[in-house]
């Protein structure tokens, strides 16, 4: 009866033991947890940020991209105009 006695102290003091070492183990993984996210939180708010900054530029790309065919199209009639001007003038020079 005694050893029986000896035996369930030493599983309750090893259930003990092994209950200490789950909850430093928690605890670490608890604090480890609260880090990442921590961590994480920061991740997305700089993904955010780099996101705004992106739409931002993307934006005013589109818009450079919106006011550029009026600069082109200005500058091929200016070209078409020189042209027009040099067959002219090579036309008059084939005349003299």
């Amino acid at each position: 009866m005694t050893q029986q006695l000896e035996h369930i102290e030493q599983k309750v003091q090893q259930l003990v033991e092994e209950l200490y070492a789950l909850r430093q183990q928690n605890a670490a993984l608890l604090e480890e947890n609260n880090t990442l996210k921590a961590g994480q939180e920061a991740q997305n708010e700089r993904i955010g940020e780099l996101t705004q900054r992106l739409t931002n530029t993307q934006r005013a790309l589109a818009q450079q991209r919106g006011d550029e065919p009026e600069s082109s199209q200005r500058l091929r009639k200016q070209i078409d105009q020189y042209i027009n001007e040099i067959d002219k003038c090579i036309a008059w020079l084939q005349k003299a």
